[in-house]
């Protein structure tokens, strides 16, 4: 009698949990709950329909949607055929929705219905697809894509455990200073420093096989990504919030019974400023941890939380590039309010003056990191890689100050990034635009202090004589080439842009002129 032969790989977890709690809802969205028996069945007949298009291990999809349970059912069917997912942004205009799918070399596009008018009357802007690489999620069918539902009613035969094992493939685009989005790429197999660091992030916060995850931010971002991974892996619940509202959002924690939710600081300013009887009547008791990162965090802020909710809050700094790298701990806060915490499991930091040496504390410096679960670059961008790293430590461009008990505390930015609401605007992505609008000679792009959304965009423009614009014009014209959240909330008019000899931009006298 032969001995039975061991699968070549792990049962997919889908299937696990389907044998283990068939009827335990995984993701709860908008109009629609899914089961973890429904997600194992979606997933792999959607697998073998992506299959059947020409998808093969190693492959890239991109994928366009918002927080839904479709997103489950696509993620988990790409991860079954070793395909790797690139998310784009749900508020990215057709170009960057274009360049995001190009520069990743994407063999798929799949998009909710909505996105429709952003993508298919461009298909021959997307050479790279698959003759069937166009892939609609909703309701009804439309003309130009292959409708997803379609491709899980009847499946081609594929054996999907005979596949090679799937690598970690996920891929996010973060905005560089180049004026493009950068795709920060870990080429090298990382699912066991993947594994590590997920444990980690399990243990640092609490996370149990019973955690009802609250999703507000959305999964195209890192942080919303990682956060719900970890509740996702353990068997837990999403509740996926399609956009944030704050009295929506105590809701869902008294009426799910939510145990932990990833939030920006915009999040936490609008929960902090809620009236009292937004959330009497409400229980609140079952919420252990509300995770914060993506933006400066104002220490009123911090404790205001903190009384109005418990000691359930944490802080974190870190990056799409650099993962989880310094953490604070409820009970840390009130005496540390203005820290990011200290170093987080497998972070290495480094502070360096501009010669590459390490400054004293107390002293600010650009803040390096090495972990196992850092990037090794940018895809298909070798200058910005090499100007990120020093050896084996990475920097996106952030200052630094360590005090003498080991807190960290962000204090500026050697970039000229804005961070709005906790999402990250790159000023040379706003000018590549603004420059090639009829009119304007010349244009830079910084970000003002806003008491609500951290920083916003403003662009300072220089019209050619003659020309005849004014704020609405500009705006309009951005309007359909970028994400609504990157066109300028003010236009100044200048008769120059002040600049050093070298022609770089004097940005600083461009802030400095903002606040006074």
């Amino acid at each position: 009698m032969s001995e039975p032969q061991a699968p070549s790989r792990p049962a997919p977890l889908p299937e696990t949990k389907a044998q283990l709690h068939p009827d335990k809802p995984v993701a709860i969205g908008p109009g629609r709950v899914l089961t973890w028996k429904e997600l194992h069945e979606n997933s792999t007949a959607l697998a073998k329909g992506l299959y059947g298009l020409g998808l093969r291990p190693g492959d890239k999809t991109t994928v366009m949607i918002y927080n839904l349970p479709e997103y489950y059912e696509i993620s988990a069917a790409l991860s079954l055929i070793g395909v790797g997912l690139v998310m784009i942004g749900y508020r990215s205009m057709a170009p960057e929705i274009e360049y995001i799918t190009e520069n990743s070399d994407a063999k798929c596009l799949i998009f909710y219905h909505e996105f429709a008018d952003r993508i298919l009357g461009r298909r021959g802007r997307y050479p790279g697809l698959l003759p069937q690489g166009l892939v609609s999620v909703g309701p009804d069918p439309l003309e130009g894509a292959i409708p997803w539902r379609s491709l899980m009613e009847n499946p081609p035969e594929a054996d999907l455990k005979a596949l090679p094992p799937a690598r970690f493939q996920t891929m996010i685009y973060t905005s560089g200073t180049t004026g493009k989005p950068k795709g920060a790429a870990r080429t090298r197999n990382v699912e066991q420093p993947m594994i590590n660091y997920a444990l980690h992030v399990i243990q640092q916060f609490g996370f149990g096989v019973e955690e009802v995850h609250l999703v507000a931010c959305p999964l195209y971002h890192s942080a919303p990504f990682l956060f719900s991974t970890c509740a996702y892996v353990l068997g837990g619940t999403l509740v996926l919030m399609r956009r944030f509202d704050p009295v929506e959002f105590v809701r869902n924690i008294d009426r799910y019974r939510v145990t932990s939710a990833f939030v920006v600081p915009t999040i936490l300013d609008a929960l902090a400023a809620l009236p009292e009887e937004a959330t009497r009547g409400l229980d609140l008791s079952s919420l252990r941890a509300l995770i914060c990162g993506g933006a400066p965090l104002f220490p009123h802020v911090k404790l205001e939380i903190l009384r109005r909710f418990g000691p359930v809050l944490y802080e974190f700094y870190g990056s799409t590039e650099t993962g989880m790298n310094t953490v604070i701990m409820p009970e840390e806060i009130p005496r540390k309010p203005s820290s990011v915490g200290r170093p987080f499991f497998d972070n290495e930091l480094k502070i360096l003056d501009d010669e590459g040496r390490e400054v004293p504390d107390g002293q600010p410096g650009e803040l390096y990191i090495y972990s196992s679960f850092l990037i090794d670059g940018y895809y298909k961008n070798d200058q910005a890689t090499r100007e990120s790293f020093r050896g084996k430590y990475m920097t996106v461009g952030d200052v630094a100050v360590r005090d003498a008990d080991g807190y960290y505390y962000i204090v500026d930015r050697k970039t000229d990034m804005i961070i709005r609401g906790g999402v990250n605007i790159y000023p040379a992505e706003v000018e590549a635009v603004l420059s090639e609008m009829p009119g304007i000679v010349d244009v830079a792009v910084v970000g003002r202090p806003d008491p609500h959304w951290g920083e916003t965009v403003t662009a300072f423009v220089v019209l050619e004589p003659g020309a005849a614009l004014d704020e609405a014009a500009v705006q309009s014209y951005c309007a359909d080439k970028m994400a609504n959240y990157k066109i300028p909330e003010r236009i100044l008019f200048r008769e120059e842009i002040p600049r050093t000899p070298t022609g770089k931009v004097l940005k600083r006298d461009l802030r400095a002129g903002l606040r006074t």
